[in-house]
């Protein structure tokens, strides 16, 4: 019994098997939420989440199981041999007690039996009879305590027996549960292991060639600058076509420079502050902007990314790194018209639309507003030749260069805008606002007489205009031909007359001189006129600080006409238009 009570009071004590128990389960759950949120830190990282995924279920199985045999502990050792010790064993301690004092009773019969005297029979016989009553007692009381022992014994045998049985049965059910479980996740183990070994081959040859490197650079002359120059990939797998930290000049009244992380990525130029913060866009579509360098700042490495609405300073770190920079830009862009030539991005421009008082569509409905809208681009689309892009024959154009009178195709729109304002100004004819100035002017001019005045001499030159099918690289030096540097001009004489219609009808013009005044903005109403023939304005009168206009004898507008001037920018009048347009320089 010893041994029993051995095992019950010091491998399973009621309270502190049951509380250490419960630690090591504890411990083995919180190490098991461990490993989950480690694999939902590397969620990125598919090798490492999927093998602590696994992992950890295949741990919590097998707490699980720890906990199923802890149960069967509690059942089959610690109740079992508990009630046993309990129950039989008291019983078997009660009937030692009893015979121990029976044993004690005959004893002293015995001893009081040997001291009675022969001279006194009557204590004899009760002495004798007293000893003759306590043996019997005695005797039943072995015979009894003999049974109990034996049936204790054996009961023992069983209760031990049967108790670590089950236990053991528990254990085997425990390590087999656990073996099945590894056992089904054994091939992703040695297929991990395989992978993990080929990881270290790979870390050790990439370290290999780090070292190699790092000594290679080491030993030649090496430029920050030239490590930068070609970072740059338009094709690049994850979309970011370049990045790097850039100086960028504030919009408020101070002008202070920030140092900014900026990158190029799916057609938008973007910067963040920090890594944790969202990105910010300073170009929303690559497509309709443009980038120069800027030399007339105090800074040096400054570039200027032009945008319909805004436009943002930036400062590289050196000059090959401002020229990757603007590279990277521009290749965007080429690429963005090549993956994307469609109208189908229009819809996130409306909020580069520049709103007017004065526009045609400030309606305040939108239903009214987008009849007008549309309104105006029949009005124009209805002119000769504007059926077409001005430019590439690309059919539909919804494109307007304000200051040539042309309409354009979206991919010559974005050509135009990269020359600058000050060649071409661009706005489109669904989502801008149009003054009634400018729809007056582009009604007014149109393709068909632009491009008679600047592709006249294409078919003396034996020039082949490029078509809609035709590479962005020939439409923009097309363009900058055309515009730029004037180069298919038809040089006219000064008395040649002007077509007009198909028909040749000279036609004779005045030229209108407008003083200046410096307190009043509108023009006045007496004004001194001046009938010149044409040509005969000098080209130093034209290029004084007078204000010319132009006006045929029937007040209407032609921009053929003014051909003869040497100024390449006039202002032209009539009963409802004053605005200027780019003309062509046809004198040398």
């Amino acid at each position: 019994m010893l041994g029993i009570q051995t095992l019950l009071s010091s491998t399973y004590p009621h309270t502190l098997t049951h509380s250490l128990w419960k630690a090591y389960v504890s411990a083995n759950k919180l190490f098991v939420n461990g490993i989950r949120d480690l694999s939902q830190q590397c969620k990125k990282d598919e090798m490492i989440s999927e093998c602590l995924e696994k992992c950890g279920e295949s741990l919590q199985e097998i707490v699980n199981y720890h906990m199923i045999l802890f149960d069967q502990a509690q059942r089959s050792v610690k109740q079992q041999l508990h009630n046993f010790v309990k129950e039989d064993v008291r019983k078997f301690k009660e009937t030692k007690k009893q015979f121990d004092r029976m044993r004690e009773d005959m004893e002293i019969a015995q001893v009081k039996n040997a001291q009675a005297p022969r001279n006194k029979p009557h204590e004899v016989e009760e002495a004798t009879g007293t000893l003759s009553i306590t043996r019997k007692c005695f005797r039943h009381l072995a015979l009894d305590y003999v049974l109990q022992i034996n049936v204790l014994q054996a009961k023992k045998k069983f209760e031990i027996l049967d108790a670590m049985l089950s236990f053991m049965h528990a254990q085997y059910s425990l390590f087999q549960q656990g073996y099945n479980l590894l056992d089904e996740i054994d091939p992703y183990m040695k297929k991990l292991a395989a992978e993990l070994d080929q990881l270290v081959i790979d870390s050790a040859m990439e370290k290999r060639d780090m070292e190699h490197k790092h000594a290679t650079i080491q030993q030649r002359d090496f430029s920050y600058d030239d490590s930068k120059a070609e970072l740059f990939n338009v094709d690049a797998p994850n979309g970011v076509v370049m990045e790097g930290y850039l100086f960028k000049r504030a919009s408020n009244a101070f002008k202070t420079w920030n140092r900014r992380w900026f990158s190029i990525q799916n057609s938008q130029l973007v910067y963040q502050k920090k890594l944790k913060d969202s990105l910010t866009v300073v170009v929303e579509d690559l497509r309709l902007c443009s980038v120069k360098p800027c030399e007339d700042i105090e800074r040096r490495f400054c570039f200027e990314v032009v945008s319909p609405n805004k436009s943002c300073m930036l400062q590289a770190e050196s000059e090959k790194l401002r020229l990757a920079w603007i590279q990277a830009v521009q290749a965007s862009i080429a690429s963005a018209y090549r993956e994307s030539p469609d109208y189908h991005y229009i819809e996130c421009l409306d909020r580069t639309a520049s709103p007017s008082v004065s526009s045609i569509d400030s309606a305040s409905e939108p239903r009214e507003r987008s009849v007008r809208g549309e309104t105006i681009l029949h009005r124009i689309q209805c002119l000769p030749g504007n059926e077409y892009c001005c430019d590439c024959g690309q059919a539909d154009p919804h494109w307007a260069s304000i200051n040539l009178g042309i309409l354009l195709c979206i991919e010559c729109s974005g050509i135009h805008r990269s020359l600058g304002v000050h060649c071409s100004k661009v706005r489109s004819l669904t989502l801008d606002s149009w003054e009634p100035e400018l729809l007056k002017l582009m009604c007014e001019l149109g393709n068909s007489v632009i491009n008679h005045i600047y592709e006249g001499a294409c078919e003396e030159q034996g020039l082949k205009k490029p078509g809609p099918s035709s590479s962005r690289q020939q439409k923009e030096a097309w363009i900058k031909s055309k515009y730029v540097e004037k180069k298919f001009l038809k040089k006219l004489g000064a008395t040649e007359v002007l077509v007009n219609g198909g028909q040749k009808t000279e036609r004779r013009w005045s030229v209108k001189k407008w003083q200046r005044h410096n307190s009043a903005t509108t023009v006045p109403k007496t004004r001194r006129k001046y009938r010149q023939e044409p040509g005969s304005a000098s080209p130093a009168t034209l290029s004084s600080g007078t204000c010319w206009s132009i006006a045929s004898t029937d007040d209407q507008l032609s921009p053929d006409s003014v051909k003869c001037l040497k100024h390449p920018v006039a202002y032209i009048a009539s009963p409802v238009l004053l605005a200027y347009v780019s003309l062509a320089t046809t004198f040398e």
